[in-house]
């Protein structure tokens, strides 16, 4: 592991973790670049750090009738004994005439991360969406508290790259799926 990703992690020692992952900016960053996270392995190396509290994982649910449901439902399977599952039905959209798939957990990740934040000392927001950018200021700024995103190095934006971040690829090697 690189020594200033594991300077950070060490900083997590004795503090009060929960994580929260956005199922979608991961699934996009895992279709792009071919590898994904076993959330195992994360929960594993983040209780190696820090008190971690939870992992939360948001996810859209896709209709039954959907080619991607059964998929959906083998994920689900496997990363159930690792995390909380927090899910909402994926939105199905005519545009142009075709239909545009929509599952944004962005604002369920950010009133968990309120409804929490009292009984946390870290925040770690898995995904590199700058619609974060927002809660990253009620965190610090309001809250007083630290938040550390963590995400796909080509797919995090460049206003959380100024922010306290991992790039996963950087911990490839320990958190891969395999």
């Amino acid at each position: 592991m690189d020594k200033k990703i594991e300077k950070l992690l060490i900083r997590l020692k004795s503090k009060k973790i929960g994580v929260f992952c956005d199922d979608s900016n991961l699934y996009h960053g895992y279709k792009k670049y071919g590898w994904r996270i076993s959330l195992g392995k994360l929960k594993s190396l983040l209780e190696k750090y820090g008190d971690l509290r939870f992992i939360n994982y948001y996810i859209a649910i896709p209709n039954e009738d959907d080619d991607s449901f059964i998929g959906t439902q083998k994920f689900i399977k496997n990363i159930k004994p690792y995390v909380t599952l927090k899910k909402k039905k994926l939105k199905y959209t005519e545009v142009n005439g075709k239909i545009k798939k929509k599952g944004d957990v962005d604002v369920e990740i950010t009133l968990d991360v309120i409804r929490n934040i009292d009984n946390l000392d870290i925040i770690i927001v898995m995904s590199g969406d700058s619609d974060y950018l927002g809660l990253k200021n009620y965190v610090i700024k309001d809250k007083k508290k630290k938040i550390l995103f963590m995400g796909y190095e080509e797919n995090m934006a460049w206003e959380l790259r100024l922010c306290w971040h991992i790039f996963i690829n950087r911990i490839k090697d320990e958190i891969n799926l395999d």
